[in-house]
């Protein structure tokens, strides 16, 4: 029987696609490199968002088994960094060509786009440390060793909050209307936030509050089970 958190998931993913679809679109007439910052960075969101989540679908869903879902996140969440990295050569080549600030101090910039290109750096900065702990984390425990976390979930979740901050920071400098930055907003903090949600671990009941019963170590979602197995002999 497919869990409730499955199609929560599944949800999100849509949602998130959605999203980078709706925001992207409002920017195709900008000059390329311009366009191609917006969609490759709203893609590379979109994917985090979704990888975060995509255990439950593949497990789920698809009926794949921990170790090739851990696997299908890798891929996604790496294929996140490989459309930040382009996202970022994108605006790098366009600073570079108008002569401007590659951290946006230029004379006249909307505070939000300053801060916005500074926790852009800190972004993809904590991107490329989240991808090396994440394989890192998949090749210790594909060999067995269990012992082996670096609150990489935890990492994560602090990661999609803060890229869905700075792209809302990024959206409010532009002359959008009131009702469409609100909805472009909603929809990028909400699927975040829904998705840091699922993600998050779920407590586990004691005898004291349900009874007599032992917690089933197949009852527990994928994510949370892995970083249970992952902790356990530190």
């Amino acid at each position: 029987m497919i869990q409730r958190s499955a199609y929560a998931s599944a949800a999100v993913i849509v949602a998130a696609a959605v999203t980078v679809g709706a925001i992207a679109g409002k920017f195709t007439g900008a000059p390329l490199l311009f366009f191609g910052h917006i969609a490759a960075m709203c893609c590379a969101w979109g994917l985090m968002t979704s990888g975060s989540v995509i255990y439950s679908v593949c497990t789920e869903w698809l009926g794949f088994e921990i170790g090739k879902s851990r696997m299908v996140h890798g891929i996604v969440q790496s294929a996140a960094v490989v459309f930040a990295a382009v996202g970022y050569f994108c605006i790098f080549r366009n600073h570079q060509l108008a002569g401007a600030s590659q951290f946006g101090f230029d004379k006249g910039n909307p505070t939000g786009k300053v801060v916005h290109a500074l926790l852009g750096y800190v972004v993809l900065a904590w991107m490329l440390l989240q991808a090396s702990q994440g394989w890192r984390k998949y090749s210790a425990l594909s060999s067995g060793k269990v012992g082996f976390l670096v609150k990489h979930g935890l990492n994560g979740r602090g990661l999609l909050l803060l890229a869905a901050a700075n792209m809302v920071i990024v959206l409010s400098t532009f002359p959008f209307s009131q009702a469409l930055f609100l909805s472009l907003a909603a929809g990028v903090l909400g699927t975040t936030v829904v998705a840091v949600l699922l993600t998050a671990p779920k407590p586990v009941a004691s005898a004291r509050e349900g009874g007599d019963a032992q917690p089933e170590v197949e009852n527990q979602e994928p994510a949370d089970l892995y970083e249970k197995l992952a902790a356990g002999d530190q």
